[in-house]
C-alpha cells in the first residue's frame, strides 16, 4: 500500500475506482500529451471509458512495483506522480509527474507534489539521488524542477523524435545533500 502524502493543496494517494470517472471527464489534452512527448492533438480527446479502465489497471500494477500516487485535489484525480527505477544498491530513483487537467497547470501544484515526493524519497526511503528526464521544450517543468532543487546533469542531444523533429532530453537530479541544503535550512 502506498503511503499517503498530504500537502497544503493536494493529497498523494493510491489509485481508486472513482479515478476512472475523473480521467474520463478530463480526457486527453494537447499540452499534457505534447509535454510527455506525444503527437499533437488538434482538440481535446475524450476516449471511451475502457481506455481509462485500462489506465486504472496499469496504475494498480505500478503500485505493486514502485511508489506511485494519484494527485488528488478536492477529492478528484488531476494527475499522478511517482518514483520508479528504484535501486537499493545505488540509493537512487527516477521521478515522474503528470498533471492531466490543464486548468491546474501553472498553479504551484507541480512544485508542491515534487516537494512531497522528494521529502518521502530522502527522508523515508533514505535515497541519495533522485533524477528525471524532461524534454527541452518543457520550460515550465524545468523551472518547477529547478525551483525544487534539481540541477541539470546534462543533455541527451536530439534523443526524442516527435512529429518529424528531433528534440533533446534534459537530465536533472537532486542529491541528498542538495535536498538537505535546499529544504532543511
Amino acid at each position: 500500500m502506498q503511503p499517503q502524502l498530504q500537502g497544503k493543496q493536494v493529497l498523494l494517494r493510491s489509485v481508486r475506482k472513482s479515478d476512472i470517472d475523473d480521467r474520463t471527464a478530463i480526457g486527453r489534452h494537447h499540452e499534457f500529451v505534447h509535454m510527455c512527448g506525444g503527437e499533437s492533438l488538434p482538440a481535446p480527446e475524450f476516449p471511451d471509458r475502457k481506455v481509462w479502465e485500462n489506465w486504472y489497471v496499469e496504475q494498480k500494477r505500478r503500485e505493486e512495483n514502485e511508489y506511485s500516487w494519484i494527485i488528488d485535489l478536492g477529492d478528484k484525480c488531476i494527475g499522478c506522480a511517482g518514483l520508479h527505477h528504484l535501486s537499493e544498491a545505488d540509493k537512487s530513483a527516477t521521478y515522474r509527474i503528470g498533471i492531466f487537467d490543464p486548468q491546474y497547470h501553472a498553479k504551484g501544484i507541480g512544485t508542491e507534489v515534487t516537494g512531497l515526493v522528494l521529502q518521502f524519497g530522502f527522508e523515508s526511503l533514505h535515497l541519495h539521488r533522485i533524477d528525471l528526464k524532461v524534454l527541452d521544450y518543457n520550460k515550465r517543468a524545468i523551472r518547477c524542477y529547478e525551483k525544487c532543487g534539481f540541477q541539470i546533469d546534462g543533455i541527451l542531444r536530439e534523443s526524442a523524435y516527435i512529429e518529424g523533429t528531433f528534440y533533446s532530453d534534459v537530465i536533472m537530479s537532486i542529491l541528498e545533500d542538495d535536498y538537505r541544503n535546499f529544504y532543511c535550512r
